[in-house]
């Protein structure tokens, strides 16, 4: 039956009866405030008249008694209109003596019935009279029993007794109120008399049996009857509740055993009509809704027990009758201003009425498909009644116009659940979902927007229950993926609508439809391909669809449309990412297509922004983009190294550097020549872009010189000419030239080191470099402590410290640089510190006497061509 679909429209229904009492609350408050204010001002005119009337000065006397709450009403209550500033006082009829009983008029009667709750309206007026009335008919009630049982008196003048004792209590108190004396004392008299009437009625047919059910119902309708035109008479709702209640319980007091609903139908025909002519002239509340919840109550009560399918005819008309006259009144009463139709404005019948109704009617309903029809008449029919009100354009019956369009739209929203699958209900559900919200949107009504995007969430959640159901079919061409497409369709065309009220508005409705759209795709590429060629197809469509929507919106001017195109960024990481778990490296299958060229997409979508100024985030988004670059470049050589040289360890790990070292350089010449896409930030790429891939760089460098010893290539290792030094040199060039940029153009508030800092990272690659000499040319195993040890490496380190030292000093002489200078004699303390230390022991060697004689001739070499710089270049 979609339950689903049951939920929201008893949730609708609640939510509408809270906006309905709501807004009675407001009126009342409205009324109350008019009434205080014309009481003030009353008070007022008096205290002038009386201060004429003496001959004293009105300026001179005192002001007019006030109470914080007179004021704080008088400061916020809005200006009185003709009407209510020519409201009449209250009427007071002077009581007895000694008795400050007031006679209520039907004004009071209105006021009281309106603005308290039920029990407070019981306990209302003179309570002790109720008391007594009450413990009155219980103890006649007891007496005519024991009479019964004891054979006290005849049975006709038992009887005889207790009629003239309530036809007394009638007679008496219709007398006090009638000479405006102890008005509620002589409401609830009669009360108690139409009670003992009852009682009496009852003993006559149950107990003696003095005539049949026949005579005994007409009795007993005609006290219900009698009691509420005395009611009428004296404007005493709670009597005129009493004896309706009375008149409907007169089919069980006088209850016949047959089961033929026709008769108790047809009586509960008259008397609701009854109802609706007396509610027509009185404001009377409680009435309508005793003979609301007397009908539900009584024929619920035959239903339980009596009911067969061979009532279904009448049973069904009454039904129709009952829903149609409670639910047309209020709207009738309304139009037409009829004296008692602010009776008719509650929200248990306004809404009770659809709710009751329609519950009884699933139960006489055959199949699912008779409750949709039913559901769609209901629909049509409070969409009908809304029509009728909205076109008086009434301020007054706004809310009741509101009520009658929820409904309508409660009950469409019904149709599709009973009638189709999740699919068709979820559509339907969509583009009413879209209908509502234009409609909110043109008549500038919040509460139809919120319903109309209500209805779309709905349409979802209908569907995804429906989801393990539908049918795959072929690719494109089937429930779930038209389904998903229809949702994004209703939810652009909702994104469309709400940009009229306010682009911000707009915004979360984009991003459901936009999320749905991708839903589509994605779910629809799952079910038909392989992972592999998944990701990059969803990928893709991702794409592709966001360029779409650049161009969209760039045409109609719709910044949140392009706006959408940060989401490429994370698609493309997480595609990347589910392309490496599933296929061992990023460009796997279609990927070396999908993701080179949706990065290009990427920055296409940023440099079209940034041309408008319109782009968001554009640090990010340049940044996310330029580590994937270089993401990507490292794990595809490392793949390809794998790939094509199994048993070589060289590639990966030159692989790791290389792509970082391609960012790096890239953000330095990008910047220096304006190469794109680094010229659009090129701050951003010669800085925080590439603080990152420097820190890598340098990282790799150190580890990569202590942990590898250059060979594993597969080609003969050449000091300097191989693959391995050749990229280390690379990465100390580019590292200089980036540290050498900010000197020239510094990042603003953020420090670095200088670009003569690489010299350290140059010395550790030149003691790194002697230590693979030594391990390919001299055989010594490259483990520390074996090369430490070996007097080879030690012969080397010396002669290439040396040579470092006296290129620096060489260098400083050149350029004028005295601390350049230092750092290089400081070297040749430190080679000659460790010709005295460590050479030593390989003193009268070979190795170690031609050692010396190189560092000889280089120190004499040093101080002929690089005198120290005298101090004022340094």
């Amino acid at each position: 039956m979609g339950w689903l679909g049951l939920l929201l429209f008893l949730a609708a229904l609640v939510f509408l009866s809270r906006l309905g009492s709501r807004s009675g609350v407001e009126q009342r408050l409205r009324a109350l405030e008019t009434q205080v204010l014309w009481l003030q001002r009353e008070a007022e005119q008096m205290r002038q008249e009386l201060a004429a009337l003496k001959g004293q000065d009105v300026d001179a006397g005192p002001p007019p008694a006030s109470t914080p709450l007179l004021e704080a009403v008088e400061e916020t209550a809005p200006p009185l209109t003709d009407e209510e500033a020519a409201t009449p006082p209250l009427p007071v009829i002077e009581p007895a003596a000694g008795t400050p009983a007031t006679v209520p008029t039907e004004t009071e009667a209105t006021a009281e019935t309106t603005a308290m709750p039920f029990w407070q309206r019981l306990l209302a007026g003179n309570l002790l009279a109720k008391i007594g009335v009450v413990l009155l008919f219980f103890g006649v009630a007891s007496a005519l029993r024991l009479a019964a049982d004891y054979g006290l008196l005849p049975v006709p003048l038992r009887l005889l007794l207790g009629t003239v004792a309530g036809g007394a209590m009638v007679a008496f108190g219709w007398n006090r109120v009638h000479q405006g004396v102890r008005t509620h004392f002589g409401i609830a008299l009669q009360g108690g008399g139409f009670a003992i009437l009852y009682l009496i009625v009852y003993f006559m047919h149950v107990r003696y049996a003095l005539f049949g059910a026949t005579p005994a119902f007409l009795l007993f309708a005609l006290l219900g009857v009698a009691c509420v035109l005395l009611a009428v008479a004296q404007d005493g709702v709670v009597l005129a509740a009493f004896g309706l209640a009375g008149a409907f319980a007169a089919p069980v007091l006088a209850a016949t055993g047959s089961s033929d609903p026709t008769p108790l139908f047809a009586y509960f025909v008259l008397l609701n009509t009854f109802i609706v002519g007396v509610s027509w002239f009185k404001n009377w509340r409680l009435l309508n809704v005793t003979g609301f919840l007397m009908t539900i109550g009584v024929g619920m009560a035959w239903a339980v027990e009596h009911y067969r399918a061979d009532y279904h005819g009448v049973s069904q008309a009454f039904l129709l009758f009952f829903w149609g006259l409670y639910s047309v009144m209020p709207v009738l009463m309304a139009l037409f201003r009829a004296p008692g139709w602010a009776g008719w404005s509650d929200s248990t019948l306004v809404f009770g009425t659809p709710l009751v109704g329609f519950a009884l009617q699933s139960q006489l309903a055959a199949d699912r498909y008779e409750l949709a029809w039913a559901a769609l008449a209901a629909a049509l029919y409070y969409l009908a009644l809304w029509v009728l009100l909205f076109r008086r354009r009434d301020e007054a019956l706004r809310v009741l116009e509101r009520c009658q369009l929820g409904l309508g739209i409660a009950f469409g929203t019904l149709v599709a659940p009973l009638a189709f699958g999740a699919q068709v209900t979820a559509a339907f559900w969509a583009v009413e979902g879209v209908a509502v919200l234009w409609f909110g949107v043109v008549q500038r009504r919040k509460l139809a927007m919120i319903c109309g995007a209500g209805l779309q969430v709905a349409a979802a959640a209908y569907f995804l229950y429906g989801l393990p159901q539908m049918q795959t079919g072929l690719p494109v061409i089937n429930d779930i993926f038209l389904g998903m497409v229809l949702l994004a369709g209703a939810g652009f065309a909702s994104a469309r609508l709400l940009r009229g009220v306010d682009e911000r508005v707009a915004i979360p409705a984009l991003l459901w439809a936009f999320a749905w759209w991708v839903l589509a795709g994605w779910s629809e590429s799952e079910r038909h391909l392989p992972m592999v060629q998944s990701t990059p197809v969803t990928l893709t469509y991702i794409a592709l669809s966001l360029i779409a929507l650049e161009v969209l919106g760039r045409r109609s001017a719709w910044n949140a449309l392009r706006h959408l195109s940060l989401l490429l960024l994370p698609v493309l990481w997480l595609a990347a990412g589910s392309a490496w778990l599933h296929g061992q490296h990023m460009l796997a299958g279609l990927m070396v297509l999908a993701l080179p060229l949706s990065l290009a997409g990427h920055y296409w979508l940023l440099a079209r922004q940034q041309v408008d100024g319109l782009v968001l985030w554009p640090s990010v988004r340049h940044v996310g983009g330029f580590w994937l670059g270089m993401l990507l470049i490292s794990g595809e050589l490392a793949w390809l190294g794998f790939r094509l040289a199994p048993g070589a360890t060289l590639w990966p790990v030159l692989a790791m550097a290389l792509g970082p070292l391609s960012g790096l350089w890239l953000a330095v010449e990008g910047s220096r020549r304006a190469l794109p896409p680094v010229s659009a930030a090129p701050l951003t790429y010669r800085g925080l872009g590439s603080l990152l891939p420097a820190a890598w760089l340098v990282a790799w460098l150190l580890w990569a010189g202590w942990a590898h010893d250059g060979g594993g290539s597969g080609l003969p290792y050449v000091p300097l000419l191989n693959p391995f030094d050749l990229v280390q040199l690379a990465v100390l060039a580019t590292l200089y030239r980036w540290l050498r940029g900010f000197e020239e153009d510094p990042w603003p508030d953020t420090p670095l080191p200088q670009a003569n800092r690489v010299g350290i990272l140059a010395f550790v690659w030149i003691s790194c470099l002697a230590a693979r000499i030594a391990h390919h040319w001299g055989g010594i195993p490259f483990r520390a402590d074996t090369l430490w040890h070996s007097t080879l490496l030690q012969a080397m380190l010396t002669l290439l410290w040396t040579l470092t030292a006296i290129a620096a000093m060489i260098r400083a002489t050149g350029i004028g640089v005295r601390r350049l200078w230092q750092a290089g004699f400081a070297l040749l303390a430190v080679v000659g510190a460790k010709l005295l230390f460590v050479d030593l022991a390989g003193a009268g060697t070979l190795l170690w006497t031609g050692s010396l004689i190189g560092v000889a001739l280089l120190v004499l070499a040093a101080s002929y061509f690089a005198p120290v710089p005298p101090p004022e270049e340094g």
